[in-house]
Parts: structure tokens; sequence; C-alpha cells
């Protein structure tokens, strides 16, 4: 029944490119690239993401002592 040649039906199928899924195929290849470069030496970049996340936490510090935003009035 759906294989016969029928006047009233007559469909065609079109693949458009949806741009939000263009997006996210790019995501993750970026995502999958930047993993593929952490796994190639990742002893250097543990490193670097541990001095990185000690930064992190010294900025956060250096913060509660700025005087335009600390609740301690000098």
């Amino acid at each position: 029944m759906i294989k016969e040649k029928n006047p009233l039906l007559e469909l065609e199928f079109k693949k458009q490119n949806i741009i939000l899924s263009n997006i996210f195929n790019n995501f993750y290849q970026a995502f999958y690239a930047l993993y593929d470069f952490i796994l190639q030496d990742p002893i250097e970049n543990f490193w670097y993401e541990c001095f990185s996340v000690l930064l992190s936490y010294l900025q956060l510090i250096s913060f509660l002592f700025n005087e335009a935003v600390s609740l301690i009035k000098k």
C-alpha cells in the first residue's frame, strides 16, 4: 500500500541544514580537538591546569582585600 503510486500523495524530501545543528557539531569537534590535545602530553597539561587553578584562587583571595568591595573599612 505504501509503495503504490498514488497521484494524490507526492512527497519530496530535501535535506535542510539546521544552523543550530551546525553550531553543535562545530562545538563538539572543537571540544574533541581540545581533548585530543590534552591527551598528547597529559603531564605538562596537568601542571598548566594546576597553575591556572592556583592563579584563579589567588585572584579570588585578592578580591576580598580590594577596598572597593571589602566590608572592612581602613
